[in-house]
């Protein structure tokens, strides 16, 4: 009966029910024993001790954070083991079935146990490899939309973050690349154009600096802990690098291609949404105004171009 109360307390429902039948399991089992005539009242100072020593043992486990809840699992099977074999030397109450109960049954639901931990953790990375997977654009591999609210969430709710900036970029005229050659050679444009930010955002913003595919030819940057001055420099120096260098296709095609940007600062006590939806804001009013831009809350001028 104990088995069940100890396997509940290491599969984290740490619930005050299973402490309280851990604790009284043994005094239960003796006084039923003691009723059938089985043992005598005499050894009923020993039956609280059994019970007190077992579950200062797996109050000791459950709190010992340097090893695994699996490894402290075996530790308190093992120490059950120990505790009944002591038990019953005290007692003398040895016979084949209560040693073979002590040693082979703990055994064999020790080892029941571990296939149950085994067959938990592959589906426990089974199912973090799908989440990873769903917040991946299948075209660019960058992150997603699901993974920009998570991110937002997570920057939000962070207290180290002291400055967060936001930007929605689109590449300018990509339907008319995709009317013009088809979309094998936009889909080549967008991957192009991803790798290339992503490589430079993650270079110059390590582990502060993320990419993602908002949806078509969107896309959204957030900067974490760097001002929006250097964001907008290193714009610049990306919008620099695609007017200077071509996108050659597998078909041969040379294309050049330019983006439009916002960039906006989060404000004090701001909702990230707000942010977002300002930034997206901006983009569109770039868009109207001849694309080509990278726009700020202080800068509003064209990059120079060679």
């Amino acid at each position: 009966m104990q088995v069940v109360s100890v396997t509940m307390l290491f599969r984290d429902k740490v619930y005050k029910i299973w402490w309280a039948l851990l604790a009284i399991t043994p005094l239960f089992v003796n006084v039923v024993e003691y009723l059938m005539g089985i043992l005598p009242l005499k050894d009923w100072w020993y039956w609280i001790v059994e019970s007190i020593v077992f579950t200062t043992i797996c109050l000791a486990l459950t709190r010992w954070r340097k090893i695994s809840k699996r490894i402290s699992y075996f530790y308190a099977i093992a120490s059950l083991g120990i505790v009944e074999l002591v038990s019953l030397a005290i007692t003398r109450s040895f016979s084949p079935v209560s040693i073979a109960a002590a040693t082979l049954g703990l055994f064999v639901i020790a080892i029941f146990e571990n296939q149950r931990f085994y067959s938990e953790k592959k589906n426990e990375q089974k199912i973090k490899l799908l989440e990873k997977e769903s917040e991946r654009d299948d075209l660019t591999g960058l992150l997603n939309y699901r993974a920009l609210s998570q991110e937002i969430n997570r920057l939000a709710n962070n207290n180290e973050i002291h400055n967060i900036v936001i930007g929605a970029l689109d590449i300018d005229h990509f339907k008319k690349i995709n009317d013009t050659y088809g979309h094998f050679v936009g889909n080549e444009v967008l991957n192009y154009f991803s790798t290339v930010f992503r490589e430079q955002i993650h270079s110059a913003f390590h582990k502060h600096g993320y990419v993602y595919r908002f949806g078509g030819e969107e896309f959204t940057i957030v900067i974490s802990n760097h001002s929006l001055e250097e964001v907008y420099q290193l714009l610049q120096s990306i919008e620099k690098f695609f007017n200077n260098k071509s996108i050659v296709t597998k078909e041969g095609l040379k294309l050049t291609i330019s983006f439009s940007c916002s960039l906006t600062d989060r404000l004090n006590d701001e909702l990230l949404d707000t942010t977002l939806k300002r930034a997206d804001k901006m983009l569109y009013s770039v868009k109207n105004n001849g694309r080509g831009w990278i726009v700020t809350d202080q800068h509003r001028k064209r990059p120079p171009k060679d």
